[in-house]
C-alpha cells in the first residue's frame, strides 16, 4: 500500500524569484546559511532529522523549516501557493540561498 504522500498529486515546481532568494539570504543571515550548510554536508540533506546533544530528535523540516515556509508566506512573492506547495518548495529556496553565497 502506497503512502499518503504517493497518492497526492505531483505539484509542478513553482519559480523561485531572484528577489524571494535574495531576501531570503539576508533573512537567514551568517548564522542561518551555515546552518543549513551544516545540515547539507552532514547528513546531505536541508531537511535533516538529527539527535540533539541531550538525544532529543530534531526535525528541521518542523523546526527551521516552518520558519522558512512562514517566511515564504510573507515574502509576496507566492502569491496562489498551497501548503504543499510551501512543504515542496522551502528546501529548494534554501539550496539555491545557498548557491549564491558570497
Amino acid at each position: 500500500m502506497g503512502s499518503l504522500r504517493s497518492a497526492r498529486t505531483k505539484h509542478s515546481q513553482k519559480p523561485l524569484p531572484e528577489s524571494l532568494i535574495s531576501e531570503l539570504k539576508a533573512y537567514l543571515g551568517k548564522d542561518g546559511l551555515e546552518f543549513f550548510q551544516k545540515c547539507k554536508d552532514t547528513y546531505g540533506t536541508i531537511s535533516a532529522v538529527y539527535m540533539d546533544a541531550g538525544r532529543i530528535p530534531h526535525p528541521v523540516h518542523f523546526r527551521e523549516g516552518m520558519q522558512i515556509r512562514n517566511f515564504m508566506r510573507a515574502s509576496g512573492y507566492c502569491q496562489g501557493w498551497t501548503s504543499e506547495d510551501f512543504d515542496e518548495m522551502w528546501v529548494k529556496a534554501v539550496e539555491e540561498t545557498l548557491k549564491v553565497i558570497d
